[in-house]
């Protein structure tokens, strides 16, 4: 991969935005070439109207999905990228790819940068709407397609050291019910260490993952470099990157797409900012009635046994009183 030029940078980001950017989001944002992690420009890189485009998202879906011999996908055709959830609200899912494969089966790829707790709920609900929303006639449920969801992430999701997993509905020895719905999770958070390995020994998954995590680290080309003399569908992919980096309005578009994630970043730390304040505010508001509270139950406590002495300290006066009064009944007079 060429090195584009120092001369094409951001402009409208402050250094303290493409900090924040690099912190929150995890992006590269201090290099010649875009970074493929982020939305605009991984759908660029895949739904471009470029031959190129279409081959590199072929072949990044044979390799993530392990397509061989006669499964593997030789055409495809990109469809949109919405899918209607409330027909009563009009409110709709919305992903990075979507596309119809073989015999009309959908493959949608979502790429995922900012951690999201909640990710792979989403990714059961993308799937789902997907397969349930697909038009059969007579109520033929044998017609359903299958779907595939491919999630692509910046962060980890599961506490171990695999980067490739794929799912599917199976009972509890393992058996599978069908395999019409499958999610592939692609953590690019856990790749690192593929860096130590031989190109050659690298899957294709693999070659794909490191792709998309270093192609826009300068000092992770020569294995890139290495990767893409391997691997056409890559290289396809790397070319389209280079093109639309050079391009100035794709670089304004793309600059103006990273101004409005820097919004959206900022809303929510200001809300995320404003209920830790609140949190604050109320945990104090219930921490000082509660405390309060255990102050008054103290004090009705000590009054409670300030009584009770005073109460006793009356009895044993009386207990001497009658003593003294019998004392002095027994004293013989003079």
């Amino acid at each position: 991969m060429a090195d584009i030029g120092e001369n094409i940078k951001l402009t409208k980001l402050t250094d303290n935005e493409k900090a924040l950017l690099a912190e929150e989001a995890g992006l590269n944002l201090d290099s010649d070439l875009f970074d493929p992690r982020f939305d605009y420009v991984f759908k660029r890189i895949f739904t471009a109207d470029d031959k190129r485009s279409k081959a590199a998202l072929i072949n990044f879906l044979n390799s993530v999905l392990r397509f061989e011999g006669d499964g593997i996908i030789n055409d495809l055709i990109v469809i949109s990228s919405e899918i209607p959830v409330d027909y009563r609200e009009y409110k709709k899912a919305i992903f990075d790819v979507r596309v119809t494969i073989k015999n009309g089966e959908q493959a949608i790829v979502e790429m995922q940068v900012e951690r999201n707790d909640d990710f792979r709920k989403r990714s059961q609900f993308i799937i789902s709407k997907a397969y349930s929303t697909q038009e059969i006639s007579g109520y033929a449920y044998s017609n359903l397609k299958k779907c595939y969801l491919v999630c692509v992430t910046n962060f980890t999701l599961f506490d171990n050291a695999d980067n490739f997993s794929d799912y599917m509905f199976r009972n509890r020895k393992g058996e599978p019910l069908n395999d019409d719905m499958t999610i592939v999770f692609l953590e690019l958070s856990k790749i690192e260490q593929l860096l130590s390995k031989s190109v050659d020994k690298l899957t294709d998954d693999e070659c794909w993952a490191i792709f998309l995590r270093y192609a826009s680290y300068k000092d992770k080309r020569d294995v890139l470099k290495k990767i893409l003399i391997r691997k056409e569908g890559i290289q396809m992919a790397a070319q389209i990157l280079e093109s639309i980096s050079k391009d100035k309005r794709e670089r304004v578009a793309y600059e103006e797409a990273l101004l409005a994630e820097m919004d959206a970043v900022s809303r929510q730390i200001y809300a995320e900012q404003q209920g830790i304040q609140r949190g604050i505010q109320q945990g104090t508001a219930k921490s000082d009635a509660k405390w309060t509270a255990v102050v008054a139950e103290k004090d009705a406590a000590l009054a409670n046994k300030d009584a009770a002495l005073a109460n006793r300290d009356a009895e044993i006066a009386k207990l001497q009183a009658e003593l003294a009064r019998l004392h002095n009944l027994h004293e013989p007079t003079a």
